[in-house]
């Protein structure tokens, strides 16, 4: 190959990137674009929200914050959210975890296969087809309006997923990591949780945002399990915020995004495994 045509090679390479760089610009710019047009109704007044939604704030609006705070009862809401999720990520860490540590190394026994095919059958089985007789139950044994109703369903609709995701990423872990710390006087105990658990780090990142997402934007079952108002959480309480509030905009915009903040500054935090674990579990799996 002479010089001229690597010099030819390369400045092709060169304008492929350039081009694919500009297109993935672009869509950037495409998908920020509503979150920008929030930001900016949220900062407006009354009048120029509905009339310019689209242009640059002309003054900034902050005081709208407080008032969708106050209306939402944002404080309240956002504890009922947080303990719902926190909880219900927990119970799913160590039970899924757990799980997947007996099942991936006693693939070999019949009873973990069958364990395992168990949990997989709450992947497959639509959430809708389960919804009704779900409600009934929870209705049946006093869970309605409760917390902790809240965290059992959550924790139980998604250890499915993160069990099948924890199998995958475990098998394809070195057995002789184990086999070092049982020759260092482990017991299983701790070898799970000194040994394995911080190799899980991964894998874990994954589930925690998935179901986070999940759990802290769920609409459906908070608005059929939960009642009272002193109950709400962020999803539900912006519902009834934007039926009452709807002609405001400026007020709804500014609820949408004391929704979405928490859970987005999770997301930018731990978002650089999220892929990796992914991919790890199902591969490996």
């Amino acid at each position: 190959m002479t010089s001229t045509t690597k010099t030819k090679s390369l400045s092709h390479r060169k304008i492929k990137a350039i081009i694919v760089e500009v297109i993935m610009i672009l869509v950037a710019c495409i998908i920020l674009y509503p979150f920008l047009i929030m930001i900016f109704v949220s900062l407006k007044s009354t009048k120029e929200a509905l009339l310019n939604p689209n242009s640059f704030p002309s003054e900034f609006h902050f005081e709208n914050f407080a008032k969708a705070w106050d209306i939402m009862n944002y404080d309240r809401v956002f504890v009922n959210t947080f303990l719902i999720t926190a909880f219900s990520l927990l119970g799913i860490v160590i039970i899924s975890g757990l799980a997947g540590y007996v099942i991936a190394w006693s693939k070999h026994k019949k009873f973990y296969n069958f364990m395992y095919v168990f949990f997989l059958l709450g992947i497959m089985i639509p959430f809708y087809t389960a919804l009704v007789p779900l409600v009934k139950l929870m209705s049946d044994i006093k869970m309605t309006n409760s917390i902790f109703g809240m965290i059992l369903y959550y924790s139980g609709r998604n250890i499915p997923m993160a069990v099948f995701l924890y199998v995958g990423f475990i098998r394809g872990v070195s057995a002789e990591i184990l086999e070092a710390g049982k020759i260092d006087g482990a017991n299983i105990w701790k070898l799970y949780w000194r040994v394995l658990f911080p190799i899980l780090k991964p894998i874990t990142t994954t589930i925690v945002i998935l179901d986070a997402l999940h759990i802290w934007n769920d609409f459906l079952f908070p608005r059929l399990m939960l009642t009272k108002s002193n109950l709400r959480t962020i999803a539900l309480s912006q519902y009834y915020f934007t039926g009452e509030f709807g002609n405001k905009w400026e007020l709804a915009f500014a609820a949408y995004l004391l929704t979405i903040i928490p859970i987005l500054i999770l997301y930018f935090i731990m978002q650089k495994n999220i892929i990796k674990g992914v991919a790890a579990g199902a591969v490996k799996g």
